[in-house]
């Protein structure tokens, strides 16, 4: 969300969704999802390399 002030902290659980859509044709998203840590952020699942290689 636009203008979001919430600091990240541990325990809080995200998707990250990113996507090509053409409006009357088709559309794909990409969903993975993290977690953070003390550390910082941890996928769930490992991420594909791009969005033209979605299976890696």
């Amino acid at each position: 969300m636009h203008g979001e002030t919430t600091k990240l902290a541990p325990g809080m659980c995200f998707s990250d969704e990113p996507g090509i859509y053409i409006p009357g044709e088709f559309g794909i998203r990409l969903e993975d999802c993290f977690h953070m840590t003390e550390a910082g952020p941890k996928w769930f699942s490992v991420p594909p390399p791009s969005l033209d290689k979605p299976f890696g």
